[in-house]
């Protein structure tokens, strides 16, 4: 019996499919026609502005990536434990499986949804209370198949997918963006602190050499060659050198503190590699602007913030006009269970919706025009981004270069200051001195040093920070 009941319904139903198929796909056909809401166009690149330096316009196309620029292997490990555990870079890897979960649930919602209804149950009741609705005398069984499905004519939900997209995209070059502020903030911080163990160097040196400097001396005092004040300068200028050794070594525990909180690991110490003077300095061509552009992170996930934005002036126009939905219903319905399954517990219901505004005071209109106006805010915040980039590359620009120039006119310094300080050590030994010039021409070349050190750090950094600014290492 059951197949020909299933038969029976089958026949009865084929028509309306027919008619219900026939429907669908003329409403369909019209879907593009329907959609409202401003189509998206690229925004005009702010072209006019070149960098400080234009004689170093080159295409940078393919820059090299960071493992690449930096040799240090110690250097790359920290850097590649930094993309692999800073918690900071884990938390944007989640708002990207969150972001691509929102826009999986929001594309949903333009396809038909399925679902089930069922139910049983019953009850008894006198005569006068099933009369006036009261209660159910019987039994009551249904199992009911689902469908709902709102038409898409005005292009709200295909809106709201594009926006959902966009958001994904932005999200993802967020996270872009803090990984390559992540590389750059490790590579500065190693460079800090190679910078650190040399100063340190630096001042064990001299140290030694006023330690002995004071011993001998102290030795020509005791004799009676020498007054008095030499020795008391010797002493200070030891105690001078001896006392900035604490003041490094704090430094140092703050900066391996530092990198290994980006790496994701407790305090303790850093593995070291290349000093500041092994490292490679590379010749990085300077792209042009337009290359800019597409490059940088941040100016990418502002593009897609002004998408993102543009849709939702679409989703609030389509607000405006009715929504359709179609509502079918399939099932069996019986007040017993052995008639649950025959031909007249048979249900075939299917529904049309219509809703929309008529009059509401104006509010839908002014939605409209308060996304409008946060898509102006949007355009704005993306001419910033431009402007700070293009203001970030020539700043890095002119740091990359005065650094190099300026590390080359202090080794000279250095390179005098010694050959000063070992012409007036000797004349001081051969009496033709006070040892007040000594100690002039010794705090002379221990600053050179330091000054020395500290340029070659800089000069480092500013390759980091001039391959960020470009956008380039990935």
């Amino acid at each position: 019996m059951l197949p020909n009941l299933l038969q029976t319904n089958k026949n009865m139903l084929k028509p309306n499919l027919y008619i219900r198929t026939l429907l669908v796909v003329a409403i369909m056909a019209g879907l593009g026609s329907c959609l409202v809401g401003p189509k998206y166009s690229e925004p005009a690149a702010i072209r006019q502005y070149t960098y400080r330096d234009s004689s170093t316009a080159y295409d940078t196309s393919a820059l090299a990536p960071w493992f690449e620029v930096y040799k240090d292997p110690a250097l790359q490990q920290l850097i590649k434990r930094t993309l692999d555990s800073n918690r900071n870079l884990l938390i944007a890897a989640t708002r990207i499986e969150e972001a691509q979960a929102q826009t999986a649930a929001i594309k949903a919602n333009m396809w038909p949804k399925l679902g089930y209804n069922a139910s049983a149950g019953g009850g008894r009741a006198g005569t006068d209370a099933t009369k006036v609705g009261g209660g159910l005398n019987s039994g009551a069984l249904k199992v009911f198949g689902v469908l709902d499905w709102e038409l898409d004519l005005w292009g709200r939900l295909r809106h709201s997918n594009q926006a959902a997209i966009a958001q994904l995209l932005g999200v993802t070059e967020n996270r872009n963006a803090l990984q390559a502020s992540l590389v750059a903030e490790v590579a500065s911080l190693y460079f800090l602190l190679r910078d650190l163990d040399n100063r340190i160097e630096i001042t064990k040196r001299t140290l030694a050499i006023r330690k002995e400097s004071t011993r001998i001396i102290t030795a020509r005092f005791d004799t009676g060659y020498i007054a008095e004040l030499d020795k008391l300068q010797a002493i200070q200028q030891q105690a001078l050198a001896a006392a900035s050794i604490p003041n490094f070594e704090r430094q140092i525990t703050q900066v391996e503190n530092a990198l290994r909180n980006l790496t994701g690991m407790g305090p303790g110490r850093i593995e070291r590699g290349l000093t500041n003077d092994e490292q490679n300095i590379p010749d990085i061509p300077v792209g042009i602007p337009s290359q800019l552009l597409r490059r940088r992170p941040d100016i990418r996930a502002g593009e897609y913030q002004l998408k993102a934005q543009l849709e939702q002036i679409g989703i609030a126009q389509a607000n405006m006009y009715p929504r359709i939905s179609l509502t079918g219903l399939l099932g069996f319905a019986s007040p017993q269970l052995g008639t649950l399954l025959g031909n007249k517990g048979f249900v075939a219901n299917g529904f049309a919706g219509l809703s929309g505004p008529v009059f509401a005071y104006g509010q839908n209109r002014s939605l409209v025009g308060v996304q409008r106006k946060r898509y102006d805010q949007a355009v704005y915040s993306y001419e910033q981004t431009i402007l700070d980039a293009f203001s970030d590359v020539d700043n890095s620009l002119t740091f990359y270069r005065t650094y190099r120039e300026e590390h080359d006119q202090v080794k000279i310094l250095v390179d005098a200051a010694r050959k000063a300080y070992q012409l007036t050590k000797a004349r001081y030994d051969y009496g033709y001195s006070s040892y007040l010039e000594v100690i002039i021409q010794e705090t002379n070349l221990f600053e050179a040093q330091m000054q020395e050190s500290f340029t070659r750090q800089q000069t480092l950094a500013s390759v980091v920070k001039l391959y960020r600014a470009m956008g380039g290492g990935w």
